[in-house]
């Protein structure tokens, strides 16, 4: 690093802010919920428009751009929430399948695509032919390449945050077609374990390899909450949502446990509602916190269970299952659910914003931006009721 450059994470604002989050993840009293617009770096800048997605995802230059414009825009607005800036190596959630051949379409509209190298139809057994990937094998690679040249090009100032974690059992659904993954969960178990045991081996190799890569790391992919390094790593687990309890316990709790014994910890994401994979929460060593959609997952039944114990991460989702009239009722409905502010954060999204990566309305090319005076009332709203914690 640059001796003349400054890190962010030195500077009196934001060092403030990384020390409310280390007393957010160890549970302490901050005096209200921590609170956050989530612009992850790259997935907002997607969402906006700031570029086309296929070039956001495969040149460096714009990601990196792109990025920084979005910070110092974010700056320039003065929020003045829990966000500390950070950088990310960003390619999907392709990643960890790429390394096993699979062969990524990109697009201009969405996320990339992985095509499976076991297909419907092939036998179970087609698993033991699987290569034991390097952690630079696929889009792995890029991803180490990209992180390195943004320290770089950046002289350290920001934390590079860990690319797109999609957990063992995520990943390994997109290397073994889907449907026929989770059928072999019934018909050839032992096969559906050799493939999490590659995977997990796979995500523990590329992680050291990050980390060790860069002056800062920040282990969180999503959402772009601060999670200091050592005390574990982001996973998204939208499976959570979708498995009988006796599946998930069988082939990911044990795989999602190694990665916490590793890394001091799992923050988990999941889209969906989970209510019913409580139980199998309570088993996961070291819970860092839980991240979902309060219009999913029923805020007051995860506060119940898990509010105090560990760190609730809440934000609106995509789906609508739980009704509210509008981001100050979802935030009065989440105040009013908690019993105390310990381990609490909420997510808010400013009107016109696009949901799911906490994006604004693009209105020309020099970048994202909303009414003025329509997100300034926003921010004044959130903070008031914030700071109030009521």
């Amino acid at each position: 690093m640059n001796d003349a450059v400054v890190p962010i994470t030195s500077e009196p604002g934001y060092k403030e802010a990384i020390a409310r989050w280390g007393a957010f993840w160890s549970l302490e009293d901050v005096g209200r919920p921590m609170w956050m617009i989530p612009t992850t770096p790259v997935l907002t800048a997607a969402e906006v428009g700031l570029v086309p997605i296929r070039s956001l995802l495969q040149d460096r230059e714009q990601q990196l751009n792109a990025q920084l414009g979005l910070l110092q825009w974010r700056q320039s607005v003065e929020v003045g929430d829990d966000f500390v800036p950070h950088l990310q190596a960003q390619q999907g959630v392709t990643v960890f399948a790429s390394a096993f051949g699979c062969r990524i379409e990109f697009f201009d509209h969405t996320l990339p695509w992985a095509h499976p190298v076991i297909r419907p139809g092939d036998a179970p057994e087609k698993v033991y032919e699987l290569p034991v990937p390097a952690v630079t094998d696929g889009q792995l690679g890029t991803i180490l390449e990209w992180g390195d040249y943004f320290v770089e090009r950046t002289a350290g100032r920001y934390a590079l945050a860990l690319t797109d974690l999609q957990g063992p059992l995520d990943s390994s659904y997109l290397v073994w077609e889907p449907t026929a993954f989770m059928l072999a969960m019934y018909t050839n178990p032992r096969e559906v374990h050799h493939l999490m045991r590659l995977m997990t081996d796979l995500i523990i190799r590329f992680v050291r390899e990050q980390r060790s890569r860069v002056p800062q790391f920040m282990p969180c992919h999503f959402p772009p909450v601060w999670l200091p390094d050592g005390r574990g790593i982001s996973v998204s687990d939208d499976c959570l949502a979708v498995l009988s309890p006796a599946l998930y316990e069988q082939f990911a709790l044990p795989y999602l446990n190694e990665l916490s014994e590793e890394f001091g910890g799992v923050f988990i994401h999941s889209c969906g509602n989970f209510v019913h994979q409580f139980d199998n929460l309570e088993k996961v060593h070291n819970l860092r916190g839980l991240n979902f959609g309060a219009s999913e997952t029923p805020f007051e039944a995860v506060w119940g269970r898990f509010g105090g114990r560990t760190a609730i991460v809440t934000h609106l989702g995509l789906n609508k299952e739980i009704h509210f009239d509008s981001e100050a009722d979802y935030v009065r409905h989440v105040l009013r659910a908690k019993a105390h502010d310990r381990g609490l954060c909420v997510l808010v999204i400013p009107p016109g914003g696009r949901r799911g990566a906490g994006a604004h309305d693009v209105v020309s090319a020099g970048g994202p931006a909303m009414a003025e005076a329509s997100l300034t009332e926003f921010i004044r709203e959130m903070r008031g009721l914030l700071a109030a914690g009521r």
